[in-house]
């Protein structure tokens, strides 16, 4: 339907310039211009969105000769793709801006469609209606900068290397440091360390062990269980609630270069007995393909490689949690991304569940990894017409609509790092991180 009554626009304009094509007015620049870009809003929120009637001369007329537009037809479908409640205002004159107003009640995604009659063009343009879930959302806060953050189920901070209790600092680590619930992991070149939060004043050592593999490039555990990636090899840790023990290594191929510099050069997925090498690869720069996910398999006490074969894919990580792998998909600009997506890792491999198109406003937020054990892709939004300020919103899965929905979890924090459990980040006026403990359920 929004075909034949673009075309109809259309020809109606034409009959109506009195001139021979190009015809005297639709597309390109308007005489008093506002941007209609991708944007993000919020449920519940009204939205007011202006809208200017665009102009184009066609036959040498200027454009206070040209025909004013009489009406404006708007129609906004939901993202049930039902027809949303709104009004439509022209302007005054009706040469002026324009305004549509409605009130997202659905987070998703929302299609304006406005038409100018008997000129002024067609306009479309998507919002995405995001949830403020910041009453959700427990607020805390610490003095200190904090690339990677962590927190035990107690109410410790793991910052970087520091461990932290109510702002101070109890003990500080070198190496790759990992948390799983209460059990804080820490390997080095030589060794792996087993610490147990009780909640005090110091960190309990729970389990020590030396071992010959060299630097750790990744870690993924879980209270009892740690996968090790090292320089060339992979390794399996476990705590039989005495001590530590190694129960098997198998080598794995890096590539020269890291996923994200300075590095790791790896990282790992999990689902059970299956494991995933993700890497980046060399050939890039000949075929496009930019990443590999290689199979593993949990056999006596090892994982080993299985006879599948590796999977190159060209979209770029954007972030990870231990089964799942964000990706975005690269424009010719560089570092500027049209869509996010989210892939699950399982036994029948990787695969994509989701996708989100960012248009041409939205940015995604790319960091290194560094020692960071988990990256949740954040959305930013840019000051527009209808965003006031800078805001910052994570991407979730939505099982029951199979979709990515956005959150708006502290509008305080204009550009936001987050992980599976936690957001965080320097306000605009003060430098201390303020952290936002992300709601367990969707």
């Amino acid at each position: 339907m929004k075909t034949l009554r673009l075309l109809f626009l259309l020809a109606a304009g034409m009959g109506l310039s009195g001139c021979p094509e190009p015809p005297c007015f639709g597309g390109g620049g308007g005489n008093t211009g506002v941007p209609l870009q991708t944007s993000v809003v919020l449920m519940g929120e009204q939205v007011r969105l202006p809208i200017a009637p665009q102009f184009v001369s066609g036959c040498g007329t200027g454009f206070d000769a040209l025909p004013a537009p009489s009406t404006l037809s708007v129609e906004i479908s939901g993202p049930d793709n039902l027809l949303v409640e709104h009004q439509a205002k022209m302007g005054s004159p009706s040469t002026a801006v324009a305004t549509i107003e409605f009130t997202p009640d659905k987070q998703g995604r929302y299609h304006v469609f406005a038409a100018f009659d008997p000129v002024g063009g067609i306009h479309q343009i998507d919002l995405y209606a995001a949830r403020d879930r910041s009453a959700e959302a427990p607020l805390q806060s610490l003095p200190n900068h904090c690339g990677a953050l962590e927190r035990t189920r107690r109410g410790g901070w793991l910052c970087d290397g520091a461990f932290m209790r109510d702002g101070t600092v109890l003990r500080r680590f070198t190496g790759r440091v990992a948390v799983a619930e209460d059990v804080v992991w820490v390997a080095t070149e030589t060794s792996v360390q087993r610490f147990v939060d009780l909640g005090g004043t110091a960190l309990e050592p729970a389990g020590s062990l030396a071992h010959s593999q060299g630097s750790v490039e990744f870690l993924l555990g879980t209270p009892d269980e740690l996968v090790l990636l090292h320089s060339t090899t992979l390794q399996r840790v476990t705590f039989d609630g005495t001590e530590l023990s190694s129960t098997g290594t198998s080598s794995w191929q890096p590539d020269l270069s890291p996923l994200t510099p300075p590095g790791p050069r790896g990282l790992l997925l999990r689902a059970g007995d299956h494991l995933a090498v993700v890497t980046s690869t060399s050939t890039s720069s000949s075929t496009g393909l930019t990443n590999r996910v290689c199979p593993y398999q949990l056999e006596g006490g090892r994982f080993v490689r299985t006879a599948t074969s590796c999977r190159t894919f060209a979209n770029r990580v954007v972030g990870f949690e231990p089964a799942v792998l964000w990706m975005g998909t690269e424009t010719f600009s560089g570092n500027v991304f049209s869509d996010l997506r989210r892939l699950e890792w399982g036994s029948t491999g990787l695969v994509e569940v989701a996708s989100l198109p960012l248009g041409s406003n939205l940015e995604l937020s790319t960091h290194a990894i560094g020692l960071r054990t988990s990256i949740v892709p954040v959305v930013n939004v840019p000051i527009s017409s209808t965003s006031p300020r800078p805001r910052g919103t994570v991407a979730v899965y939505s099982p029951e609509r199979r979709t990515l929905l956005l959150e708006l979890l502290d509008s305080e924090i204009p550009q936001p790092l987050a992980s599976s459990h936690l957001l965080w980040g320097p306000t605009s006026t003060s430098p201390t991180q303020r952290i936002r403990v992300r709601p367990s359920t969707p």
